[in-house]
């Protein structure tokens, strides 16, 4: 997590936006302002990645996953905060995060999944589960009740040893649909773990790639990711959106 070691000076914006969002920052003036804000945090706090904004000279910088802003020196920036467009009325540091959280659906190893298809599973999404995480096995029961969906459930034991245990049973097991469902709902089986777990691996290092932080998380055929359980009317509308924009793309 970005230590909130940065701010306690803000900093008065000009109003006018000369640059595009997003943009290009100068090789110099970005390795002066990475290096000025590693210094003095400390080498706590490393920028991967900079940005222009809309305001004038402040810059979008993105560190250990987290997006804050920063002046030109370096010195000064804005930490926990959005930046918003008041005219529009939109958040830009949110739009900027869900860019940024995007997961290519097609990178995921859906070949280690377990697939359920709902009538005509033409809303296609995955999520990341985990048997020993209580808010998880209310979200299933939800999920479960959809219609015309189809569902890709990774196997994500990220909670404790245990859930690695039982991960690793429902793995081996002849029916892993039915033991993982079984567990999801509440099962503790003690089952054989012997058998090859690469694919369980390579889930792990999926989550590990995309910095999947916590379960359940969800990620629709757009890309976009939904992490904790998104309430129902708010999940159905971004599925329904998601699939909105696969058709249009077709």
């Amino acid at each position: 997590m970005l230590k909130r070691t940065l701010i306690t000076t803000l900093l008065a914006a000009s109003a006018a936006s000369v640059h595009c969002y997003a943009g290009d920052v100068p090789q110099d003036l970005a390795t002066r302002i990475k290096s000025t804000v590693k210094a003095n945090s400390d080498g706590q706090i490393q920028i991967e990645q900079l940005s222009t904004t809309p305001l004038t000279g402040i810059y979008e910088a993105v560190a250990d996953g987290e997006i804050f802003y920063v002046d030109a020196s370096g010195k000064y920036g804005f930490v926990g905060g959005a930046l918003m467009d008041m005219q529009k009325r939109l958040d830009l540091t949110a739009q900027q995060m869900d860019k940024r959280m995007t997961i290519p659906f097609d990178r995921l190893p859906l070949q280690h999944a377990i697939k359920e298809v709902h009538g005509d599973g033409s809303q296609v999404f995955a999520v990341f589960e985990d048997p020993n995480c209580p808010i998880c096995r209310v979200f299933t029961k939800f999920l479960d009740q959809l219609d015309d969906v189809t569902i890709y459930r990774f196997m994500f034991p990220v909670i404790s040893p245990q859930s690695q245990q039982l991960a690793r049973g429902a793995w081996c097991s002849n029916d892993k649909a039915g033991v993982w469902k079984a567990m999801m709902a509440g099962a503790k089986p003690q089952l054989y773990q012997g058998c090859n777990i690469d694919g369980l691996a390579a889930i792990l290092a999926t989550g590990e790639r995309y910095q999947i932080n916590n379960t359940p998380t969800v990620v629709l055929s757009s890309g976009k990711r939904l992490v904790g359980a998104t309430p129902p009317e708010q999940f159905i509308s971004e599925l329904s959106k998601a699939h909105a924009g696969k058709e249009h793309s077709r």
